[in-house]
């Protein structure tokens, strides 16, 4: 006996509404009833008289020409229900069975009254009939089941209502977590914006009172240690481990959905439908697993999408949601195989193997395998050596096997007559939601999509390809701290598209010509005639597009075919056709913060690239900026403080120290010609906690932003520094982490 799920699915304008809905819909199913009308003490009586036959109807028959037309039976019937059920209860439970009989029987009850002349004694004289005796009865009498047939049929529907009821109402509790934990992130939010205000007018050298004291207590504790001490970006075997906030969160979320399965039964000895206990349980276990599975659904697909509405209200970056996305995902797998062995269980105990190949004849059942395999291998195929290593391979699974799992889903529910069928709609239009939105970032960037070019140069002594695209056309100012995802369109494998965060913005392209041999050409957006043979002259300024910059380190797939693309035309900058999808992300609030630390690591330089103009103005509360960047490639670094930074050290703010990590042989530790004195090279690599520590003394209780991005070690590094400083009594300190790790 299973209850109906009560709503019918319908669109939603937002995916975070359209999970709302789903949550409504379970929330309706754990509040109704699971036993007809009548409620429990009525289904009791109908059940105790289903089994015997009453000898005023012919034998053979549809058990409802009993029910309807044997005037035996509905005699026994209304006296059952007038003794055990109150008026109500009675009264409505003979309307649904007399609906019944007029739908499909033609035929309507008699009414109520034919049993008003029964005395009590003439009931007390009545034949009770006993649970061994209803199973193969031919009764020729009025009869009433005796108390304990009664109770136990009273019992097993109540022991049903109870457990299913719990199914649907844990199901719904586990799209309540996720919405508790968007309020915390809320109010989160909107703490710290009523708190940034607040600043602004309160002395830095107030004494920090309660809320300073249990703010520094959350950051040193909660939410900027990794999980487990050190190591949050660096990967552990084949999984990385999140920061601590996220990893209790995700615990807790996994907490619930253990006790959710393993909490909430009814068992009861001698069960009418499921007389066994273990059978009972088996039965109990795996609906609910499946239930609580199915109704993850709705917040996996939300979490994994790149335009979640949740991102912008809580100021949560994609990378938080990505990882709830997968610990979702993962318990949502657990609960599928759990409710599949389960019902293996069940149908090898009832029937063997010849009965576990005949339900491989029913369209429902071999869905849910394949659904169940859908999920299993999804979790397989997103490990994390499969995400860094085999990006391509990992998203093309992704989508055909959540294609799969979700249409397959859809078979599996198909028993149950459209009432599961909102937990399939909800991700779909969740999907289709996020792929209009996609379209519209693209056609925002430019409404002639297919008429993007970028400009693409590399240079091999550096390792680095340099890429500029004018954005006059875009609807949007770029932003700094924001990225977009590029197609290449003139590429083998134009599908494909990865995220780019954007180094910086230009409203003036400047062609320099160099007669050393080490400098290579430089980009030029939109000149044509770039093709004349350099001469060693600076030519001057040109005005141009409107152009944002993104520098790229080449590795393997996607970056090492761009690289060779604009490796490939030498003479000038590659032109490429490229389709534009953004932006996505936020700017990060740096303009708060009086001293701000950057520890970068190779082409993690554009981060602070993207914020240095705002931060070096002369109107900036920023005193001062200092970047601490490991590169490999000294020629890197030289092209990056010469034509990126020249305007930003102007200001006197700014300060850059770079640690090149890759001699090259017979180099010396001199400084190239043209190296600007605001930045110092150094070699080797960057002794992070010291330059933390340095930083936050210099602060002197000023606010102070910690802003890592570049190789794992490097941010375990800082997270880690920070923390240590933070529990030596440096309160107003902030940490950021930009990661690339998509």
């Amino acid at each position: 006996m299973r209850a109906p799920w009560s709503s019918s699915p319908s669109p939603s304008p937002s995916p975070a509404l359209a999970v709302a809905a789903a949550a409504a819909c379970l929330a309706a199913t754990a509040s109704a009833a699971l036993t007809s009308a009548g409620g429990l003490c009525f289904d009791a009586c109908t059940n105790t008289l289903r089994t015997p036959h009453f000898s005023d109807t012919a034998p053979g028959k549809s058990k409802l020409i009993g029910v309807c037309e044997s005037e035996l039976h509905i005699r026994s019937m209304y006296l059952c229900a007038d003794l055990h059920c109150d008026a109500l209860h009675r009264d409505r439970g003979l309307k649904s069975v007399n609906e019944t009989c007029v739908a499909y029987r033609n035929v309507s009850l008699p009414p109520f009254e034919i049993v008003a002349g029964y005395s009590e004694e003439e009931i007390a004289a009545l034949r009770r009939l006993t649970q061994d005796e209803a199973a193969d009865a031919v009764l020729d009498e009025v009869v009433l089941p005796d108390e304990p047939f009664y109770q136990i049929w009273y019992d097993s529907l109540d022991s049903v209502e109870y457990t299913y009821s719990r199914h649907y109402a844990y199901g719904f509790y586990v799209i309540v977590f996720w919405a508790i934990v968007v309020a915390i992130g809320l109010a989160s939010r909107l703490v710290s914006a009523i708190a940034s205000l607040q600043r602004q007018e309160i002395d830095a050298e107030k004494r920090p009172g309660i809320f300073s004291w249990s703010a520094l207590w959350l950051k040193r504790y909660v939410t900027v240690p990794a999980t487990f001490g050190y190591r949050c970006s660096q990967n552990l075997g084949w999984c990385t481990i999140p920061p601590r906030v996220q990893s209790l969160t995700i615990f807790a979320f996994v907490a619930v959905n253990v006790w959710y399965c393993v909490y909430g039964y009814y068992i009861l000895p001698g069960h009418m439908y499921w007389p066994q206990i273990y059978k009972q349980t088996w039965r109990y276990v795996s609906d609910r697993t499946g239930i609580i599975s199915f109704a993850n659904f709705p917040i996996i697909w939300l979490f994994g999408m790149r335009n979640n509405l949740l991102m912008w209200a809580t100021g949560w970056d994609f990378g938080t949601y990505n990882n709830f996305h997968r610990w979702v995902a993962r318990v949502a797998t657990v609960q599928a195989v759990i409710h599949t062995v389960g019902y293996i269980v069940l149908v090898l105990d009832d029937g063997g193997w010849t009965y576990f190949l005949w339900w491989w004849t029913q369209m429902f059942w071999w869905a849910g395998w394949f659904a169940t395999f859908g999920m299993v291998a999804l979790l397989g195929a997103s490990v994390f050596w499969m995400r860094r290593k085999q990006y391509e391979l990992f998203l093309i699974l992704h989508i055909l096997l959540s294609i799969l799992t979700l249409v397959t889903m859809l078979g599996h529910v198909s028993i149950f007559e459209h009432q599961f069928d909102m937990l399939f709609w909800i991700p779909f239009f969740i999907w289709v939601g996020d792929r209009v939105l996609r379209m519209s970032r693209t056609l925002s960037f430019n409404l002639k999509f297919w008429n993007t070019f970028a400009y693409a140069t590399y240079d091999a002594t550096s390792n680095i390809v340099r890429l500029s695209i004018p954005y006059s056309s875009s609807f949007y100012e770029p932003k700094p701290g924001t990225y977009y995802y590029l197609h290449v369109l003139s590429d083998k494998r134009c599908w494909e598209s990865h995220p780019f965060t954007m180094a910086r913005t230009t409203t003036n392209q400047y062609l320099v010509r160099k007669s050393s041999s080490e400098q290579t050409p430089l980009l030029v957006a939109g000149d044509q005639d770039a093709a004349e043979p350099a001469s060693e002259i600076e030519l001057q300024p040109r005005n141009g597009s409107p152009t944002m910059t993104f520098l790229i380190r080449p590795y393997d797939s996607f970056t090492s075919r761009l690289r060779d693309a604009a490796a490939a035309d030498w003479s000038r900058p590659a032109r490429l056709r490229v389709l534009v999808e953004g932006p996505y992300g936020h700017t990060q609030p740096f303009s708060q913060f009086d001293d701000l630390l950057f520890i970068v690591g190779g082409s993690g330089v554009v981060v602070p690239l993207a914020h240095i103009s705002q931060l070096a103005r002369a109107a900036s509360r920023a005193r001062s900026v200092k970047i601490v960047w490991a590169v490999r490639e000294l020629a890197f670094a030289t092209d990056v403080l010469r034509q990126d930074f020249e305007d930003a050290f102007e200001s006197g703010k700014v300060s850059v120290d770079v640690y090149v990590t890759q001699r090259s042989p017979g180099s010396s530790d001199a400084q190239p010609d043209d190296w600007p004195e605001q930045a110092r090279l150094l070699y080797g690599r960057p002794d992070v906690r010291d330059e933390v520590r340095d930083a936050a003394t210099a602060a002197e209780g000023s606010r102070l932003a910690v802003v890592a991005c570049g190789p794992n070690v490097m941010a375990d590094d800082a997270r880690s520094s920070v923390v240590g400083v933070l529990g030596q009594g440096y309160s107003r300190i902030e940490y950021f982490q930009e990661s690339f790790n998509w």
